[in-house]
């Protein structure tokens, strides 16, 4: 085989052929994370929803349909959990959720920085006082599969207040007395009457689910308003499995390095070719006769 066709085929190889890895590949060591270390990752989904459904399980489905599949750790997929709340399920309280285990947790976004770190007293949920995170969770995987930070004043579901409670509103009666109050999860709305003191009437109004902000680090990550109809179209936070760090892979890939390892000893096997003398063996002359 002639060398120009073998040097052109195999860098063709190299240079052109379609690599299979994820878009986006977690490196926790680079983060500052060490072998053994545990921890979560959360995001914002690229796309919206609506919050009509009082299902958890509607929402787990929504954020797995928006390419967090792409997200590896040692070329696994993770799994994924909305982060929100249903009138059947509470991050703070349901033990199914990865949330209600997130203050024993290191939180990573997907750009590195730590959303919560419990050893120094911050804490993704806070029952109560002022709540502050560390960086803002605004980060995910766009369509094209590739990290991309979201804007962030981007309005994100989430259900509940900033202490993890639902999203509730005081109700009274036409004399302004207090006669309860009104909380409103995914999935719900409800109507309660507001008390005007200035000029001693009632506004009727409506409560609807709380809304995060993306960008924010204080309580307005959860709630920064109230939603106006459960149709309007928001994204929403997921939070990953439990992640143990693991050391570096030392048996390097195949691809790239393999090709160049046979690109260079076919070279090497080619010019030894050229490099030997062209030498023929002399076979004796038969004697001849008398």
């Amino acid at each position: 085989m002639k060398l120009a066709p073998l040097v052109t085929a195999l860098c063709a190889a190299c240079t052109f052929s379609p690599r299979l890895d994820a878009a986006v590949v977690i490196n926790p060591l680079a983060w500052g994370l060490n072998p053994g270390d545990t921890f979560r990752l959360v995001v914002i989904t690229a796309g919206g929803t609506s919050a009509t459904s009082t299902s958890i399980a509607t929402y787990d489905t929504f954020v797995n349909s928006q390419g967090l599949s792409g997200i590896t750790y040692h070329g696994a997929a993770l799994t994924w959990q909305a982060l929100a709340l249903t009138p059947g399920s509470s991050p703070l309280t349901d033990s199914s959720r990865y949330s209600s285990t997130a203050n024993s947790t290191l939180i990573y976004n997907l750009n590195g920085l730590a959303v919560s770190n419990t050893t120094n007293g911050t804490r993704f949920w806070q029952t109560s006082g002022y709540n502050q995170h560390l960086n803002p969770i605004n980060w995910t995987i766009n369509g094209s599969g590739n990290l991309a930070q979201v804007g962030d004043f981007n309005g994100v579901w989430t259900g509940f207040d900033w202490d993890g409670t639902p999203a509730s509103a005081r109700d009274y009666d036409s004399f302004g007395l207090q006669i309860g109050t009104v909380t409103a999860a995914l999935g719900q709305s409800f109507a309660y009457n507001d008390y005007n003191t200035l000029q001693s009437l009632l506004e009727p109004k409506a409560l609807y689910p709380s809304v995060g902000r993306a960008g924010a680090v204080a309580n307005g990550w959860a709630w920064a308003y109230d939603a106006t109809s459960l149709n309007d179209s928001y994204q929403m936070y997921a939070m990953s499995e439990l992640i143990t760090v693991r050391a570096a892979a030392t048996v390097p890939e195949s691809g790239p390095w393999s090709i160049s390892a046979l690109l260079a000893g076919s070279i090497g096997f080619s010019a030894w070719r050229r490099r030997r003398p062209n030498t023929v063996a002399k076979v004796p002359a038969e004697p001849q006769a008398a």
